[in-house]
């Protein structure tokens, strides 16, 4: 399978949107009501193939359903692979029972 393709320059800016993105969901259960909709329903379109991962990640962030990250963070950056997008999805259907 060939590796999806985002817009990030960098393998250390997909990191964090993969890693925001994993931790509204594990947030979740503790927004409010209107805030848990909204992020359900971006992460479902995003698991349904209705927007990118740029797309879900932008959402969250104009919604205020994730933090702005820090401009400046210093740590080790792991490349993402298509398996991780995969997991990330895969997790998100659970949580949302898909």
């Amino acid at each position: 399978m060939e590796p999806t393709r985002h817009k990030y320059e960098s393998d250390a800016t997909m990191d964090l949107v993969y890693h925001q993105i994993e931790q509204a969901l594990e947030k979740m259960d503790s927004s409010s009501l209107q805030n848990r909709e909204k992020i359900k329903a971006i992460l479902r379109r995003y698991v349904e193939g209705g927007i990118s991962l740029d797309e879900a990640y932008y959402e969250l962030l104009d919604g205020e359903l994730i933090p702005m990250p820090q401009r400046c963070g210093m740590s080790a950056k792991i490349p993402l692979t298509s398996e991780d997008e995969i997991r990330l999805k895969d997790k998100i259907k659970s949580k949302l029972a898909l």
